[in-house]
């Protein structure tokens, strides 16, 4: 089963696309923030991250560039509701696969993570 992780603070909004992910058959990890994240250690075990860029604590951009300084290739699907053309363009150069702004369309979430899926790492 394919595995996807979740970081997102506004419990509501986790849990929505928590359950959205599980109804089309993948497992789900789910953090209130990018420090529980790295706590988890379960960055070689998810095959797609779904980040929220504004978070209590280390930002998404910045969870960003720590995986990126561990070498961590774990694909990135950013969603935001405060879009700005700094934040989207860096964080297409370190390597995000898709930018989403929030309130998000659930099937374009889910075509996100079908796409990032078969892209593979």
């Amino acid at each position: 089963m394919l595995t996807i992780a979740i970081v997102e603070d506004d419990d509501g909004i986790r849990l929505a696309y928590s359950d959205l992910m599980s109804s089309y058959g993948y497992e789900v990890r789910t953090f209130g923030s990018a420090e529980d994240f790295i706590a988890s250690a379960c960055q070689d075990l998810v095959e797609c991250l779904v980040l929220d860029q504004q978070l209590p604590g280390l930002s998404g951009l910045e969870l960003q560039a720590r995986l990126k300084r561990i070498q961590c290739t774990l694909p990135i699907i950013f969603v935001t509701s405060h879009d700005d053309p700094v934040t989207r363009a860096k964080a297409f150069e370190n390597g995000a696969v898709h930018f989403l702004n929030k309130p998000i369309d659930a099937d374009e979430l889910v075509r996100c993570v079908a796409d990032v899926l078969r892209r593979g790492r």
